[in-house]
């Protein structure tokens, strides 16, 4: 046996660049711990379809980017709306924003590699330029939220497996499970556009 049949296929990461998306799915997932911050705080993912990429299924690459809620001035969290409504959202604003709201929605992100790592990053998010015609595609909107759904149901149920493995490493769920330990996110994973309120 030679260990190539037994290690999982590296998938490598798309070339540098704009992209049409689609963001199709919005999870808040519960509070994650920080080491950098020393602290709880909430994350919000979002999930984006690349149309113009297909894998041999014919199903689009999906990237996803992970938020921590804040409104402090530069912080990720608004820079990130403000692409996505082509406008500059305040301190003020942005506690009205329901993220919900954004799913289906087409954009521009601008996607990075980390060489070190062999994976894609999403450095930032823009609204669409007029007259170019918006990207389509038939991947299932989800929406999905501890605060709101909770760990059983159809919600629950109906979201990928790696968001749910999230999902079981926050603190919501690991005290209602304190059985189920499973590891934290890494600082570089669960840090992704993350700034302190």
């Amino acid at each position: 046996m030679k260990l190539k049949d037994i290690m999982p296929e590296s998938i490598p990461p798309i070339p540098a660049k704009t992209y049409l998306a689609v963001i199709v799915g919005v999870y808040e997932i519960g509070r994650h711990y920080s080491d950098r911050f020393k602290n709880y705080s909430y994350k919000v993912i979002f999930e984006f379809d690349i149309p113009s990429i297909v894998d041999p299924a014919g199903k689009p690459k999906q990237l996803s980017k992970w938020l921590t809620p804040g409104k402090k001035k530069g912080c990720e969290f608004l820079r990130f709306f403000s692409g996505l409504d082509d406008c500059d959202y305040s301190s003020d604003d942005v506690e009205y924003i329901d993220p919900k709201e954004y799913l289906g929605r087409p954009c521009q992100i601008r996607v990075t590699v980390n060489t070190e790592k062999q994976k894609n990053n999403i450095d930032s998010v823009m609204t669409l330029p007029d007259g170019i015609q918006p990207p389509a595609t038939n991947t299932q909107l989800r929406y999905y939220s501890t605060r709101d759904h909770g760990f059983s149901g159809k919600e629950w149920d109906s979201l990928p497996e790696w968001v749910s493995t999230q999902v079981k490493k926050s603190k919501e769920y690991q005290e209602l499970a304190p059985d189920t330990v499973l590891d934290m996110p890494t600082e570089s994973t669960a840090q992704e556009g993350a700034c302190p309120i």
